[in-house]
Parts: structure tokens; C-alpha cells; sequence
């Protein structure tokens, strides 16, 4: 490869790296409802979690945690502690991924 092919690699995987943060976007509110679903649940929901904020982005009805994520548990527990404390939370999503019911995973939660 000559200097010029490098440079152009490396430009194009510079760029596929920052257009896949560009889609992350926050929204920042109080927890109002947790829907929890258990083992026996018969949909894809088994095990799993939605929740909404009282301020929630346009086309997105709930944000999701599936059971299978490797933070839900404490995803879970810094839900339940905002919503206990009546404080605001943080939610890192990737816009424009939700589903035809306007569910969106989530990507992380911090407290605000």
C-alpha cells in the first residue's frame, strides 16, 4: 500500500467511527412508569424492561433494556432509585432506532 491508500483508509475509518456517535442522542428526565416482565411472559419482552420519562423524545414511546443486556441489573437499580427520589435521570440512545411501536433500546443511563 502506498501513503496515499493509507491516508485514505484511515480517513474513511476515522469517519465510520464518528458517524456511529453522531446517532447517540440523551434526553434527560424524571422516571414515571417501569413496566417489569417475568420469566413467563410469552413475548420477546420476557425478562426484559420498558420504562418512560416524563419528558420522552418525538416518535419514541418507550425506552427498552432487554434481560439479556449486560447492565440491566443495574440499569434497573438506578431506574428505581431516580424514581423513589423523584430525581432525573439521563438516557443515551441511538436516534432514529426505534421499533413500528416506537421502542428504543437503551445505550447507557446516568444520573443527571
Amino acid at each position: 500500500m502506498n501513503m496515499k491508500q493509507i491516508t485514505i483508509v484511515l480517513c474513511l475509518l476515522t469517519l465510520t467511527l464518528f458517524s456511529q456517535l453522531a446517532f447517540a442522542e440523551n434526553q434527560s428526565g424524571k422516571v414515571v412508569r417501569m413496566n417489569l416482565y417475568g420469566g413467563e411472559w410469552s413475548n420477546s419482552w420476557k425478562g426484559g424492561m420498558l420504562y418512560k420519562l416524563d419528558t420522552m423524545p418525538a416518535g419514541i414511546s418507550y425506552f427498552t433494556v432487554k434481560h439479556a443486556d449486560i447492565a440491566f441489573d443495574q440499569f434497573f437499580a438506578l431506574l428505581l432509585a431516580a424514581k423513589h427520589a423523584d430525581s432525573s435521570v439521563i438516557v443515551t440512545f441511538n436516534a432514529g432506532a426505534q421499533d413500528a411501536n416506537g421502542y428504543i433500546n437503551t445505550l447507557a443511563i446516568s444520573d443527571d
